[in-house]
């Protein structure tokens, strides 16, 4: 039978869940139509290695292996599952992102509640650590600065690890405390499973060990160094571990791979480093007051060129290196602060030292962020002896971040809204502006849209996509000869770009210059396998050729990319029929209906062949 206390667990669990899930439900509702953004279009929108007719083995091996981040391959997978049910109907995508949210402030509010009644903090915070630790998980839960980890799609790779990475201590710290009694080991394997499944959503995660023993060794062992130097051994294995995982991830010359990336960048691995003292201290003002007006997707932020240039760097790493000191010699007297304070530089340093990442982005605060929310809320209940006042503060603080995550959510709604923001906040980076012109452009705003992509080919003439989103407004307008100069300058920027052959190809057919058109579709083939529609347009172009068997050999693979795809089936039939081959030329038809009931000319065509099968014609 159930005890009592086991039952009041449960109930309390239920009560946070119902809470976190309303909250979710308050902040996010207005975010399911959020159209997809930026890095969302290669790894979501464009991928077609996400593009699975099943839930197989091999089906869900091909999202997560073949994807463009295959170092993530658990969040390729969820990316899989959600084009499996819906394809690409953004609703299904948001609700995903929201429940991670929900389920990340769940665990987060019991995370807290075992560190509030840990060793070290039972005797300050245990009375009321059963109200202190989801308030402050709330706290941390409502933050609009977290926007961009929810309703930027592409960043439930971010707040999906962290799910992961905060259920993994939490079955940990719960794990050793069971095993006090009994044996925990239960608990310690699913700590260690939900740890893996961390680490496959994104690299971040790599640092839960070193976290792990912190948390032992802050709230049950002390700051005991006797007891830190008997973990020497978990210690050493733990760097060995992640040396490997950066073998892993990085190829087998980590540090080739770290400079070579930055032949790719604007800015060189000295820079970033001297430049992300400033934006370290940047997030720490931004999580204080995160106001929409200060949120951006884009930043346009100014590069250090030395300690000195300019003088606010060094100002910034002094600021950090007495914070990161006051930690040290305080770490006795205010545990809480001092963890705080290590868990928000240990797990920005992976994103903030030297691998070749862009300067700056929200989403990298979303696991960082979560003690410093338990150390501001515990320090207003110790410095407030007034309750009811505490309550009070705590609850408007809530209401205004909530009020500006959902105001910020409606920006995310509107893309031209959106990137006018980003243009506003950034005007002097290309990136903005060439965004902004392709949502001009699909809002059918030409002109404007053409100012604003010469603005950023102003900013960046050394942008391959610039010259692509160029080439894209002369093609509307048919201006053929420019659209394609335009191309060829990004492919003489960019030789890889399976995009820009693609639609070099695209204009050639609309001038009927099939032989080049051909050519152009083939280069995106080799540089880009799956690509359905290089691969039908290809095969269209070898059918109006006479050349029959090669189209119908093209029309197979992409019927193997695509078998949900009534047109591929449709123009496969017309191969089959103009050579003859009236049974398979049925079989295609039909499954061209299979696919589209609705389809009125494949069924005609269907009963025609059915005709002339029947009389072996």
């Amino acid at each position: 039978m159930e005890s009592v206390e086991t039952a009041l667990r449960k109930k309390y669990i239920s009560c946070l869940f119902l809470i976190f899930a309303g909250l979710g439900a308050l902040l996010y509702a207005n975010t399911l139509d959020a159209p997809f953004y930026f890095d969302d279009l290669g790894s979501v929108l464009r991928n077609e290695s996400i593009r699975v007719s099943g839930i197989s083995l091999p089906d869900l091996r091909q999202a997560a292996n073949e994807s463009r981040l295959n170092t993530r391959p658990l969040a390729n997978i969820s990316f899989a599952l959600n084009y499996y049910v819906h394809q690409y109907q953004l609703a299904g995508y948001h609700l995903v992102n929201i429940a991670v949210h929900v389920l990340t402030g769940l665990f987060l509010a019991l995370l807290f509640l075992l560190i509030l009644r840990s060793p070290a903090l039972e005797a300050r915070y245990g009375r009321h650590a059963h109200l202190l630790a989801p308030a402050a998980a709330v706290f941390w839960f409502v933050n609009p600065v977290h926007t961009q980890s929810v309703t930027y799609i592409v960043q439930r790779m971010n707040s999906m690890a962290a799910m992961f990475y905060i259920l993994s201590l939490v079955l940990f710290l719960h794990g050793r405390r069971m095993g006090e009694g009994r044996p925990g080991w239960r608990w310690l394997a699913g700590s260690a499973l939900a740890g893996l499944l961390a680490l496959a959503t994104k690299e971040i995660a790599v640092t839960l060990p070193f976290m792990m023993l912190l948390c032992e060794w802050y709230f049950w062992q002390d700051l005991n160094r006797d007891w830190l130097r008997r973990c020497t051994p978990y210690i050493i294995a733990m760097l060995v571990f992640a040396g490997l995982a950066a073998l892993l991830f990085l190829g087998g010359n980590p540090l080739e791979w770290i400079l070579g990336g930055y032949e790719y960048r604007d800015f060189t691995l000295p820079e970033r480093l001297f430049t992300q003292l400033r934006v370290v201290v940047y997030y720490l003002g931004l999580l204080a007051y995160p106001a929409p007006s200060r949120l951006c997707l884009d930043y346009d932020f100014v590069l250090s060129r030395s300690l000195l240039d300019p003088p606010t760097t060094a100002i910034a790493g002094g600021g950090l290196l007495l914070l990161a000191a006051a930690a040290v010699v305080f770490a006795k007297r205010a545990r809480l602060f001092s963890f705080a304070v290590v868990w928000f530089m240990g797990n920005l340093l992976l994103e903030s030292s030297v691998i070749p990442l862009e300067i700056i982005f929200e989403h990298r605060t979303y696991l960082p962020s979560m003690f410093l929310a338990l150390l501001a809320a515990a320090t207003g209940y110790r410095l407030i002896r007034e309750k009811r006042i505490a309550i009070a503060l705590l609850a408007g603080i809530i209401a205004l971040l909530s009020y500006w995550t959902v105001s910020r959510n409606e920006m995310w709604r509107d893309p031209l809204r959106f990137w006018a923001d980003c243009v506003e906040k950034s005007p002097n980076k290309s990136r903005p502006h060439s965004n902004l012109s392709v949502a001009l452009r699909k809002s059918g705003q030409w002109e404007r849209a053409f100012v604003e992509a010469m603005t950023a080919l102003r900013l960046n003439p050394q942008s391959f996509q610039n010259h692509g989103y160029l080439g894209d407004l002369y093609a509307d307008k048919r201006m053929w000869e420019l659209a394609e100069s335009s191309y060829l300058q990004a492919i003489r920027l960019n030789p890889e770009s399976a995009k820009v052959y693609e639609r070099l190809g695209n204009i050639l057919v609309e001038q009927q210059k099939f032989p080049q058109a051909a050519e152009y579709y083939q280069k995106t083939i080799l540089l880009q396998p799956r690509s359905v529609r290089a691969r039908t347009n290809l095969a269209s172009i070898l059918a109006l050729q006479g050349r029959e068997l090669e189209a119908i050999a093209e029309f197979e693979r992409a019927r193997a990319l695509s078998p949900d795809n009534s047109d591929i089936h449709f123009n496969l039939g017309l191969a089959y029929e103009k050579l003859g081959r009236y049974r398979e030329a049925e079989q295609a038809f039909a499954e061209a209906l299979r696919c589209n009931a609705a389809d009125r000319q494949a069924a005609g065509k269907l009963a025609e062949v059915r005709r002339k099968s029947a009389f072996g014609r």
